[in-house]
């Protein structure tokens, strides 16, 4: 019995420093919610991906409107989108090159004077 217990002990700890079980956790770091979204776009997001993220960002009163897209071979090339809050607040962007490096941050968070709400490559931490 005790040696049950410590391979079960064994392997939770090991699921802990597991480098898969990390990128799921980084995974679930894209977040949609109420008053917080935490989400990037790269040259491997999809289209069913970008319409996931419509819906999502809709559900939570937060609208998402993109065109001008343009894949290669699976790879998003271009993309231009806007993003509006209830309260009128716009971001808009248009990245008609896209490589691998292109990580297009949208992020909202905060409250009143601390409220940051951008989209874009250089959204600041």
């Amino acid at each position: 019995m005790k040696y049950i217990a410590f391979f079960f002990s064994m392997a939770i700890v090991m699921l802990g420093i597991n480098p898969a079980a990390q990128a799921q956790s980084d995974a679930a770091a894209e977040t949609v919610q109420p008053g917080y979204v935490n989400v990037h776009v790269t040259q491997n997001s999809t289209r069913a991906e970008l319409a996931q993220l419509q819906k999502d960002l809709s559900a939570v009163n937060i609208g998402f409107r993109y065109d001008m897209v343009d894949w290669v071979e699976g790879k998003l090339q271009s993309i231009r989108f806007a993003l509006i809050l209830q309260d009128g607040t716009m971001v808009r962007n248009a990245y008609d090159a896209m490589d691998a490096e292109t990580d297009i941050w949208i992020r909202l968070e905060g409250t009143g004077e601390e409220r940051v709400f951008c989209a874009g490559s250089k959204c600041a931490e």
